[in-house]
């Protein structure tokens, strides 16, 4: 019996073309994967900011509220607000409300 011989015809070999194929298979991957990594460190630098100008907002509201509450232990500010806006006085004080005249 012969043995058949086969020709060299100069192209790749399927292992080359194999290894060619795989490679560029895992280079889009690699190149996805980063895509996906670079937006997100994107998306999750904007939520960031976000958040740091709302810390500072609420820093400031924080703030007010505090200075609103030492009002609210002095006794002069909290006698002004009463005596303006709920109209209280103290026992034995008259109020005289002066109002305009409609019929003239």
């Amino acid at each position: 019996m012969q043995k058949l011989k086969h020709k060299k015809t100069g192209g790749i070999s399927f292992m080359t073309a194999m290894l060619c194929i795989c490679f560029v298979v895992v280079f889009i991957l690699c190149v996805t994967r980063f895509s996906n990594l670079v937006k997100q460190k994107a998306r999750l630098q904007a939520e960031n900011s976000s958040l740091k100008a709302q810390s500072v907002a609420l820093s400031d509201q924080l703030r007010q509220i505090r200075a609103q509450e030492e009002l609210g232990k002095d006794n002069t500010y909290v006698e002004s607000i009463a005596r303006a806006q709920l109209d209280m006085v103290y026992p034995g004080e008259i109020i005289f409300r002066v109002t305009a005249d409609k019929n003239k």
